[in-house]
């Protein structure tokens, strides 16, 4: 009986300190394509829990329309934005640069710069001004998706028409690069454009072969080049002021625990598209991406599109992963 009671007391304590130290209530605004209970508000569904642990209360608000999300984020209407790197690279440049095109070769390359970037010390790296980037969440490699098999290399990419979603530079520079005929698309017109012909090639992961139907698009004649161009990423920017001072940390490594179940979501992804799809490319048409990627990524660095500090830590990683690398014997 007098555990009991003790216990009792206990809990009354603690209830009473929640009380009186009620939980900061703060707000993201989740770009999510498909909704209030798409894949992204799915994954984030465990975090309020484990933010309550860190003194907040979260609330996710979920968007279909990625620039509305960012809009109102920019307005004061929430204090953080889930959002692609394409837009997210305005916020923070250093993590926006993560997605560099031919930045990241490999699943272990990807978990080594996310890993890096949760540890203290990388923490002021994540910062901009009064923004930073508290969570980088892979979708996958991004392929290339062509209406027909012959669209096979940079020089037959020439004349063709490339899809370049919401602005997206790297997009726009491949397209120009390669002599190629820049379509402006959104998250909203993509889909539809490939799979009525009007696109010839888009820039895509596996997770959007189904989720956007692209089979449509990819008919008889196409195909998807089996080449990894670069890790598309989602990444949560927060003004950093409306929070903790660890949060964008506890944040970090929240991702990083979570990285096999994303691997896990990317490989089933990957393995349900039909085999009769994959276009292989040979070790010489790869090593010929390589050196077109490259191009793109140095261009965009004297633009200041990329961040020059973020392009030379993805360089060291992927030399360090293949050291037989051309591209090891100029840094970036």
């Amino acid at each position: 009986m007098k555990k009991a009671k003790c216990y009792f007391l206990f809990v009354m304590m603690i209830l009473g300190s929640g009380s009186l130290h009620a939980l900061e209530k703060k707000s993201i605004c989740v770009w999510d394509p498909v909704g209030v209970n798409g894949p992204v508000m799915t994954f984030y569904s465990d975090l309020k829990a484990k933010a309550m642990a860190w003194g907040i209360d979260l609330e996710f608000k979920a968007y279909t329309d990625e620039k509305v999300a960012s809009n109102d984020f920019k307005a004061g209407l929430c204090d953080g934005a889930h959002l692609s790197a394409i837009i997210s690279r305005d916020y923070v440049p250093f993590a926006g640069t993560l997605d560099a095109i031919g930045g990241l070769i490999s699943d272990d390359g990807l978990n080594k710069i996310l890993a890096t970037l949760a540890s203290p010390k990388a923490g002021e790296l994540m910062v901009s001004g009064k923004y930073e980037m508290v969570a980088s969440f892979p979708v996958g490699s991004m392929f290339v998706f062509v209406n027909d098999k012959s669209i096979n290399s940079v020089p037959n990419f020439s004349g063709k028409k490339i899809s370049v979603l919401n602005g997206d530079p790297q997009a726009m520079k491949m397209a120009n690069l390669a002599g190629a005929s820049p379509v402006n698309t959104s998250l909203a017109t993509f889909s539809g454009q490939f799979n009525n012909g009007n696109i010839d090639i888009l820039l895509m992961p596996a997770l959007a072969y189904t989720t956007f139907e692209l089979y449509h698009g990819l008919g008889e004649k196409g195909g998807i080049l089996d080449y990894r161009w670069f890790y598309g990423m989602l990444q949560t920017i927060i003004k950093k002021d409306n929070f903790p001072p660890d949060f964008g940390e506890n944040m970090r490594n929240y991702v990083v625990s979570r990285l096999n179940e994303i691997h896990k979501m990317v490989q089933d992804a990957e393995q349900e598209i039909p085999a009769k799809y994959w276009i292989k490319t040979n070790k010489k048409t790869q090593m010929e991406f390589d050196t077109f990627s490259r191009e793109i990524r140095l261009a965009l660095k004297t633009e200041n599109t990329f961040d020059s500090k973020a392009l030379r830590i993805l360089w060291k990683i992927r030399c360090t992963e293949d050291p037989s690398r051309a591209e090891c014997l100029t840094p970036e």
